[in-house]
Parts: structure tokens; sequence; C-alpha cells
């Protein structure tokens, strides 16, 4: 669990919400121009259709203006039509530090679409008639520590709605050694990458060969994709890979854009996210889902089975998009009064997207080499889609919209001061949204409900956090620090001893985990200064205010009244000193 998925941001999607991104010309990759490097290259794979060039320029002019935008290394697209049409457009660097230029031969990691390729693997095997979506998982995982109570079934796994928490080991430290879940399965839904990591061992069970084995025999390879993908992230093949960055200092929230260095790798085999590709691989998976939207199978499923796999089963308010619904391992959404197959993916080096529109005949995948930050090219494969579906339908494509990052209110704007005299206003610039303070001004961003990343080194631990009272902006918490809006201080009650004790800075050197600081405020407890911890008794918390929520937190190892450990769903993290 990266950073950003602890403070809750999951859902934020840079390139989607309003606002003027007013970024262009940041510095990106370590104090090199963001968005320099080779421009927007097409190369037509299939199926050529001079039509399309006019839609292909303009894919490439947005994805441009994302790298720019959001201090972006490179970008691969794909897409595909429903005629045998494919073609890749690559722009920037594969490798920032040698300067060798994105093209189409190089793997990228597809994240959590990889999840799309599990649950098909899983209708395979419900089309050959030895699972069932209502097949306990019980039965098919019986040494696992479920949890107890109503039965947890392949269908919540495949479309989130199990209650399991979002990344929890399998077999968890602490607690009573089980999993749990925030609610019954199939009552609500909440994006379980545990849940997947179990499909991904259901996969294994039932044809008695490991994850990568399957997915490549059962997908990859009878979708023509052999030997330019992979079923799992191995350091050996790190050479075919487009050279992954993430954010430079990693203990900390990224601003957007920001310094950024080489990233750490990985391997994984876990039906989470543990499938590789090239951009052109990639326009077969395309393909294949724009038939199977049609309710086409082709040579992995009958018709029956694919209009199945595609079809929703469950709300997914959680997903972040008015009316998502989820299938299994694919969303459904809808934009611009048209319904998509949808997902993304985010990695520790890699950010990707994908939109399928089957009435259409289209789709679209983008990657780009950088992660660990608020960032999917979704905006790139949706307006992927309409180009090429405005030429098919005998238009001229629309313009390229420009890069959107989330608005900050204006609701924000004013003084603010705390107990001690230290003071800061927020103010408009133009385009953008400053903050000033000790006679500077630096850029704020939105990276969530009422939280603001100041772009700056003594505003940089925590985001800004606003606190309303009767709609209105009361004020902003710094950390523990209560800034009171109007210019006039207020003095806030301090926590108690007992709450005192569990603040602190907790790490875990696990690269997709990293840091997570325990603030105490009044009697209350924030992870990173963002999201509320609730008291659930017993020395368990719940975080977030979301009844439903998941995830859990314990603290444990006390020395001299101090914990020396916080337990966070099942994963350790010890206590370290923090600057003051």
């Amino acid at each position: 669990m990266d950073r950003r998925a602890v403070l809750g941001l999951g859902a934020v999607s840079l390139g989607l919400a309003a606002g003027a991104a007013g970024a262009a010309g940041a510095q990106g990759r370590d104090g090199q121009d963001a968005g320099g490097g080779p421009e927007p290259a097409v190369q037509v794979l299939s199926g050529g259709r001079p039509e399309y060039g006019p839609a292909l320029a303009a894919i490439g002019r947005l994805v441009e203006r994302h790298r720019q935008a959001f201090g972006l290394p490179g970008m691969t697209v794909s897409v595909a039509d429903a005629d045998g049409f494919a073609a890749v457009i690559n722009a920037g660097w594969a490798d920032a530090d040698r300067k060798e230029a994105f093209t189409s031969d190089r793997l990228v990691q597809i994240g959590s679409i990889s999840k799309s390729l599990v649950g098909l693997c899983i209708f395979r095997q419900i089309q050959a008639g030895r699972v069932a979506l209502a097949t306990p998982m019980r039965d098919i995982l019986p040494d696992v520590p479920w949890p107890d109570g109503t039965p947890i079934t392949l269908g919540h796994l495949l479309n989130h709605s199990s209650g399991l928490p979002d990344d929890a080991p399998v077999f968890p430290r602490g607690g009573d050694g089980r999993l749990w879940r925030g609610y019954e399965p199939g009552s609500s839904w909440s994006y379980s990458n545990t849940g997947y990591h179990l499909l991904g061992w259901t996969l294994e069970r039932l044809h008695g060969r490991s994850l990568p084995e399957v997915i490549e025999g059962e997908a990859l390879a009878p979708l023509g994709m052999a030997g330019q993908a992979v079923g799992a992230l191995r350091a050996e093949d790190r050479h075919r890979y487009a050279v992954g960055r993430s954010p430079y200092v990693q203990d900390l929230p990224a601003p957007t854009p920001g310094r950024l260095g080489q990233a750490a790798w990985v391997d994984s085999a876990d039906g989470a996210g543990c499938v590789a590709a090239t951009s052109a691989a990639m326009t077969a998976y395309v393909r294949w889902l724009i038939g199977a939207a049609r309710g086409h199978g082709g040579a992995l499923l009958d018709d029956a089975h694919a209009a199945r796999f595609c079809a929703p089963g469950v709300d997914a308010p959680g997903w972040g998009m008015p009316g998502a619904r989820y299938a299994h391992g694919l969303a459904v959404v809808q934009a611009g009064g048209r319904t998509y197959l949808h997902h993304t993916g985010g990695m520790i080096a890699f950010n990707s997207s994908l939109h399928v529109d089957g009435a259409a005949g289209v789709g679209a995948f983008a990657s780009t080499n950088v992660g660990l930050i608020v960032y999917r090219p979704r905006a790139v494969t949706a307006y992927a889609c309409e180009a090429l579906r405005a030429v098919r339908e005998g238009r001229e494509p629309p313009a390229p919209p420009e890069p959107q990052r989330p608005a900050v209110e204006a609701a924000y704007l004013g003084a603010y001061r705390a107990a001690s005299g230290a003071a800061f206003e927020i103010r408009r610039s133009g385009d953008e949204t400053r903050l000033s303070v000790d006679g500077r001004e630096v850029v704020l961003e939105a990276i969530g409900d009422d939280l603001l990343l100041a772009h700056d080194p003594a505003f940089a631990r925590y985001p800004l956090a606003f606190e309303r009272a009767g709609g209105k902006v009361a004020g902003a918490w710094l950390g523990s620090v209560f800034y009171a809006a109007g210019g006039a201080s207020a003095v806030r009650a301090a926590p108690s001893p007992a709450l005192a004790a569990l603040a602190g800075r907790y790490d875990n050197d696990d690269p997709w985990r990293g840091a997570i600081r325990v603030v105490a405020r009044g009697e209350g407890l924030w992870l990173d200064g963002a999201q509320p911890l609730i008291d659930l008794g017993g020395g368990v918390w719940r975080v977030g205010a979301d009844p439903h929520g998941a995830e859990r937190v314990r603290f444990d190892a006390v020395v001299a009244g101090r914990p020396q450990r916080m337990n966070f769903s099942g994963v350790d993290y010890l206590r370290r000193p923090d600057r003051v």
C-alpha cells in the first residue's frame, strides 16, 4: 500500500477533473524540463486506414500536453478497432538517463489491468464447469484463514464485494491471524487487491500450475501476445522494460509534477497486478475486449460467457466516477453518454489506463513510466476512443482537451493563523491558487477532498486538511497544528497523553508501503494528517470514516509508554524517529 493509498487518494484522477493544469514547463525528472524528449511518433501495425491519421495526430498532441503538464518521462498508447486496425503512439523517453526513446517493443507493467486477465482465466474455468460464481471460496482454498460468517464466493472476489481489506496479506500478522471484512459479502463494494491475490491462488489450485503459466497459456498465447507479454514481473526481464521513475523523496506526499528518480524494482506473481506487455501486444487485448463488449468471445470464451464476463454485477461508488459499476476484473463506466469497459493500473514504476467503447468498436490502452503519483492516463485513453469513434462516424475528431487537474475551491481563499502566531494566506494568482507565507508564494495542489498540498519544504510533511463547520471552512490542520480561518488564532485542546503516545512515524521498507505518520489531534488520531482513525475498541482502529471500511490499525510492542510497532491491516510498521 503506497502513501497515496493511505491518504485515501485512489479515486483522484489527474487528467479528468475540472480546472486548469497550469504546470507546463515545470521541472520534472531530476531537474530536466518535464515533457522533454522525442515527439510523438505513430506506428501503424495492421489494417492501415489513412482516414485515422488526424485522430492519431490529435492523440499524440494530447499525450505531449500530458507529459508537459504532469512531468511524465514517456508514454505509449495502443489503439485498435473492431475491423483489424491497430496502431501505437510513442512519445518521450523509455530511459530518460540514457536518452532512449519509447518504442513499441518495450514492456510496461499494466498493473491492475491484470485483474481483467485473471478474471478472464477464471471465466474459462466457469465455462468449463469446474467452478461457478456462487462457489464458496472455502471449498476452493480451505487452508486460507477466511472470516467467520457468511461465505465469500468466487463472484464476490471478482467484483470486489467481498468486504476484504485492500492490501492485507492473506495470512496477516496480528489480531487472531485470520482475515476480516468491513461488511457482509455482497452488501457493498470496496476495492481489494487481497481478493485478486486469492483469485490467483484459485487459478493455481484449479490448474496445478503457477499463475504466470496459467495467464500466459490461457490468455496471452491465445490472444497472440506470446513473446510480447509476460505473466509475472521478474528482475531477469528488466532489460526489456521501459525504465520506470517514481518520486525522488518517498516519505513525503509527492507533488505533481515533481522531481523523480529511478524507481525500485519489485518482482510480482500476484493476481492483483502481475502482467507486463508491449504496447504492440496490448492492441490484441484491446481488440478482444471490443469483441467481448459486443458479446463475441473469439478464441477464449463462447459468446454467452463473454457477455457475462463484461456485464457489471455490482455498483462501484468507490471507483470515483458517477454511476460506475464493476464486472469481473473491469469497471463499467459512463462518460459523455457512452458506456465503456475501463480500468487503470498503478505500479511503483508505471501508471496505465484502458478504455473500450464496444458499441463504437474502438478501444485504447496507455501507459507512462512513472509510478507512485496521483496520475492515471485516463483522459488519454478516453479521448483516444472519442477521436477514433468520430472518424468511424464520418466526423472530424474533436480537438484534444487541455490537461486538467482537480480544482482548488474558492472556499479555501483567505487568511489563516495558528495559536503560535504562525500564519499564511491562500490567494488566487492567475490560473493558480497559491499559498503565501513568510514573503514567498508556493503552488497549491488539490489531492483529495478538503486536502491541499503546498509545494514548499516547510509544508511538505503533511497536506493541509481543511475543517468545515456548517459547510463553511473553519480552518486547516497541518499535521497537529490548527490554523483558524479568518486570521484569528484558535486554541484547540491538546490530545490526551494516551493518544499522544501513539503518535509518531512508523516505517515499512517495502517500496509499496513506506512511511506513515500518525498525528494526534484533540481526542482523535489521523494517518498522515489526512485520514481519521476510528476507535473500534479492544485496541483496534478503523481507517477512515466509512463504516464499511476494512482497513485496521493496531499498536503494540510498548516501551517506555510508547508503542514501537503499528500493524496496518496485517503488516508491521516500526517506529522510527522523525525530524522535529
